[in-house]
């Protein structure tokens, strides 16, 4: 099947906010905030403050982006709420660029304010879906977004680690120059999207306001409730894909506390992008072959495997051991963290009902795609506690296993079928 220019122009979408994903959210804001703008703050309770603005930062955008596009499906306006926040992210972002050496508050404020507009703007991206794919076509167009994302998202990275590498003299401005990179990649790969991407309105939607808004939202919690297996299906997937985003989002921050040059860092996270496009590709092939469950379950397994190693780094005085678990860690992020991500999504598609796809995948969405909730609370309340972040990755290993546990529960239409005959 040959894309169309409104498909391709959704798929540009994808590759733009990647650049915030990896270069801001991954890497360089972490960096910048632990060596520059927390600059005579314990390192330990650093890691934890981030921790908790990461949280909140998701909690926000979960509780702000499905009330929104309530409204927005209503009224036909996700591609305005899409622009407004992405124009809200892009300057918060720039933003970062004037903040420095002690200014931790400020930072912080920005950075909250670009990675609620980004985790927002993506639910009103991932709304947009239906207007440009038939429900056949959604999973293929879906994967190639999340596909097409990686490189998205290592071009203007691989800029910025050159730039890094010349620069390693001034590490101030090759951060500045990784936020504008960011911002101006974000901004110029969307506008294909607004161009060509025609939203259609839903089916009887009505104009509503901000009250009605949760009204609405309310009603579509009712009716996923109805349906045991996709709301069963949510609880599972928010306890172990909450720990995925956490160990991506605080790998950086963890990295700083146990020594990892910030050298070491990049070309690590360079070289996870390259890993993840082909394991991605082969567990979806593996999924064809033993089901998309098993491997699910191969998936959170290696996740309990990473939590682990990431615990016994404090267990060790050794730098040359550490830096040897952290690599290995990360080594097992790159064969996993594409495929667990977009075996759920296909996984999930076939728990809801037909013609309520936009609606379910909002609440999909809030349980864990953009979010990162529980995971970052772990984190720093490890490193209040016991002086070691990486205890709170350890800790990560409940909720791994208890998402797991409850996957299980879960029955797709096909296996109630065969159980009734």
């Amino acid at each position: 099947m040959r894309l169309n220019r409104a498909q391709l122009s959704w798929i540009y979408y994808d590759m733009a906010n990647a650049a915030f994903a990896l270069v801001v959210r991954t890497v360089y804001a972490p960096l910048f905030f632990k060596e520059y703008s927390a600059t005579g703050m314990d390192p330990t309770f650093a890691t934890s403050v981030w921790g908790y603005v990461s949280s909140g930062a998701g909690l926000a955008a979960g509780v702000l982006a499905p009330w929104l596009g309530s409204i927005a499906d209503a009224n036909a306006g996700r591609k305005k709420f899409l622009g407004g926040f992405l124009a809200l992210g892009a300057a918060a972002t720039l933003a970062l660029c004037f903040t420095g050496k002690g200014g931790a508050g400020v930072m912080l404020t920005f950075y909250f304010t670009a990675l609620v507009a980004y985790m927002a703007s993506n639910s009103f991206y991932d709304a947009l879906l239906p207007d440009v794919a038939s429900r056949g076509a959604c999973d293929r167009i879906s994967s190639l977004a999340y596909a097409w994302g990686y490189i998205g998202g290592v071009i203007p990275f691989f800029v910025c680690l050159g730039v890094s590498l010349l620069w390693k003299d001034s590490p101030g401005a090759a951060f500045r120059f990784a936020f504008i990179v960011t911002a101006v990649w974000w901004v110029a790969l969307a506008i294909p999207m607004f161009r060509f991407v025609r939203e259609r309105k839903r089916p009887g939607a009505h104009r509503i306001n901000a009250l009605d808004g949760f009204r609405k939202l309310a009603a579509t919690a009712r009716e996923i409730s109805k349906y045991r297996d996709a709301a069963l299906f949510l609880v599972a997937y928010f306890l172990y894909i909450d720990g995925v985003g956490t160990i991506l989002l605080m790998a950086a921050p963890i990295s700083v506390d146990i020594g990892i040059p910030a050298q070491w860092l990049l070309l690590t996270i360079l070289g996870l992008q390259f890993l993840a496009f082909p394991f991605t590709i082969l567990y979806g092939k593996l999924a064809k072959k033993f089901s998309t469950r098993k491997m699910l379950y191969v998936g959170i397994g290696v996740y309990v495997a990473i939590a682990a190693l990431v615990g016994l780094i404090p267990c060790f005085e050794s730098p040359e051991v550490k830096r040897g678990l952290f690599l290995f860690a990360a080594f097992l992020i790159g064969t996993s963290q594409g495929g667990i991500q977009s075996l759920s999504r296909s996984f999930f598609t076939r728990l809801i009902p037909k013609g309520q796809a936009a609606e379910f995948f909002g609440f999909y969405n809030i349980f864990g795609k953009f979010t990162t909730i529980l995971g970052p609370v772990l984190v720093g309340l490890a490193g209040w506690l016991f002086g070691h972040s990486e205890i709170g990755i350890a800790l990560l290993g409940i909720p791994f296993l208890l998402g797991g546990f409850l996957l299980g529960k879960v029955r797709l239409p096909s296996e109630k079928r065969e159980i009734a005959a």
